[in-house]
Formats: C-alpha cells, sequence, structure tokens
C-alpha cells in the first residue's frame, strides 16, 4: 500500500508546484496562521478554554478526539514511513521532520472541531467547524509539506476518530463510573503504557518506544487521572460569572506553562540525556499537563473561590 500511496504522491507534484505559482507573501502568511490552529501549542489554549469556561464534558470529549487522533496519526506515520514533497520542485516553506502520510494537522482538525461540532449542535458552529477543517488541511499543501493524498487521509482519520469517541466513550463512562478509584487510575495507566507500547518506533532514528507515542501516552493518563479524581471528590463547576471564567483562565493556564516548562528545564539542567529517563520525563510531564487541566487546576480554583 504504501507504494501505491508514493505513486499518487509523485503524480500530485505537479499541482503543488502549480499551487505555489500563486504564492504571495501576504497569502503565505495567512495559511500559517491556519496551520499554527493544527498545532500543540494553539490545542494548548482550546481545551483549557474549554473545559474550564465552557463545557466540562466538551472539553474532555475534545481532549480524547485530539489525544486518539494525534494517535492514529503517528501510527500511520511511522508504519508507512513516507518522505514528504521534494524540494525543489516543492517550496517547503514550513518546517517539519516527520513522515509525509497522513497529515497531522488535518486529522486533528476533522478530529476536535468535528466533535465539538457534534457536541454543540448549532449552524454557525458547524460552518466555522468546516471552514477551519478545510483551510487548516489546505494550508499544509500551499506550505509544501503535504501531498493531497495525505490532507485527504489525515481528514478520513479525524473523521473515524471523532465518530468512536463520540460513539464509545459515553458508553465506557457508564460501564466504568461504578469502579473504585484505584481500579480507574489502574486501567488508565494500563491503557496509556499499552498505547506507548504498541506504537511503531521511529525508523529514521531507529529508537522506540517513540516520543509522540510517549507524550500522547502521559497526556491521557494525566486527563484520565484528573477526570477520576473530578468525578469522585471535586465535581467541578463550569457555572459562574464570565469575570470568574476569565480569571480561572489566566490562573489556571500559568499553572499549566509551569508544569509544562519546569521539568523541561529541569531535565536540560540536570543533563538527563539518557534515553529511558529523558522518555520517562516527557511522559511525566505531559501527565501533569493532562492532569493539570483536568483536576490541579479545578481543585485550585474552588480554593480560590473562582469555582464552586
Amino acid at each position: 500500500m504504501g507504494e501505491w500511496i508514493q505513486t499518487i504522491d509523485q503524480s500530485s507534484i505537479s499541482f503543488l508546484v502549480w499551487l505555489q505559482s500563486f504564492q504571495t507573501d501576504g497569502m503565505t502568511s495567512v495559511m500559517r496562521v491556519f496551520s499554527f490552529l493544527g498545532t500543540e501549542y494553539f490545542f494548548m489554549l482550546l481545551l483549557p478554554f474549554l473545559y474550564w469556561t465552557i463545557s466540562k464534558r466538551w472539553g474532555a470529549m475534545v481532549a480524547f478526539s485530539l489525544i486518539f487522533s494525534s494517535y492514529v496519526v503517528g501510527f500511520v506515520k511511522w508504519t508507512f514511513n513516507i518522505p514528504r514533497p521534494p524540494s525543489p520542485p516543492v517550496q517547503i516553506l514550513w518546517t517539519e521532520t516527520s513522515p509525509s502520510f497522513i497529515s497531522g494537522h488535518a486529522a486533528t482538525a476533522m478530529a476536535v472541531w468535528g466533535t465539538l461540532a457534534s457536541l454543540v449542535r448549532r449552524f454557525l458552529v458547524w460552518m466555522l467547524a468546516a471552514f477551519l477543517v478545510f483551510f487548516i488541511g489546505f494550508s499544509r499543501l500551499y506550505l509544501g509539506v503535504h501531498y493531497p493524498a495525505d490532507v485527504i487521509g489525515g481528514w478520513l482519520a479525524g473523521l473515524i476518530v471523532a465518530w468512536a469517541v463520540l460513539f464509545f466513550v459515553p458508553r465506557l463512562e457508564s460501564s466504568v463510573r461504578g469502579w473504585s478509584a484505584i481500579r480507574l487510575l489502574s486501567a488508565s495507566l494500563a491503557l496509556s503504557l499499552l498505547l506507548i507500547l504498541i506504537h511503531p518506533g521511529w525508523q529514521k532514528e531507529k529508537i522506540w518506544p517513540a516520543p509522540n507515542a510517549v507524550q500522547l501516552g502521559g497526556l491521557l493518563f494525566g486527563m484520565l487521572a484528573g477526570l477520576v479524581w473530578d468525578m469522585k471528590t471535586l465535581h467541578f463547576q463550569v457555572q459562574g460569572s464570565w469575570r470568574k471564567r476569565l480569571l480561572r483562565l489566566l490562573l489556571g493556564l500559568v499553572v499549566m506553562a509551569v508544569f509544562y516548562v519546569i521539568p523541561k528545564i529541569l531535565s536540560d539542567r540536570l543533563g538527563l540525556t539518557a534515553y529511558p529517563v529523558e522518555q520517562s520525563l516527557r511522559f511525566l510531564r505531559y501527565a501533569l499537563v493532562g492532569f493539570v487541566v483536568s483536576g490541579l487546576a479545578p481543585w485550585l480554583f474552588a480554593r480560590v473561590r473562582l469555582a464552586d
């Protein structure tokens, strides 16, 4: 199948060259903005905003769609290991190092915005979701980092993940709600570690486990651990004035930034570069970030009277 995909990719190089013939500085800037909307940094702002200020459930469901779509992307990328468009003739206007098929930006955009639109069920949100999904995918072609097959494959993968999250998560939630906290945490850790173990290694660098799988496994475990704490003890409520909600967001982002940045600085300062140690710290770092979103920050909000 990999050879078949590469054959299609080669036939679409002329399309990418033609598309970039309309390139202007202004258009390139716009396409970079759309691509940013499909990055980890943007989603690290969107998820807390949803979870802390709009709807706890929407935030959690979107988080699952983001994590699992990103996982599927990494799994497919490193299984097929197809190179990105060649330069020349294609101009590379965005830095990427991972394989080409499938587009992570396209997949996560479809999964995240498709899930959110399905939950909100408002016409304007559907239109916004369609607009963002299309142009985030289109920007990857314009910027020369993906073939059309990558973007289409990403959209399909994201659509499947969104459907799976919307279908299975509510049913699974009702099945495990009566479990003890210890059992829930054990199952969460087991699932996170299993996803790391079965993910393909990075073939070019010949490393395993894959750093992206470790990152996503940590984030998933942290989110689930916080949700367990909330379900059993915290019972965080989003309701409140918009002043309180915005203060929550600002305070929570500061706390999240601390847990995102400090472990990385400490690791670099201590020179902890052995691969098993480095990946263990990566797991811990992203687990802390996920736990801040769904557990620690809501606990803090209640302590400082920004939430019930």
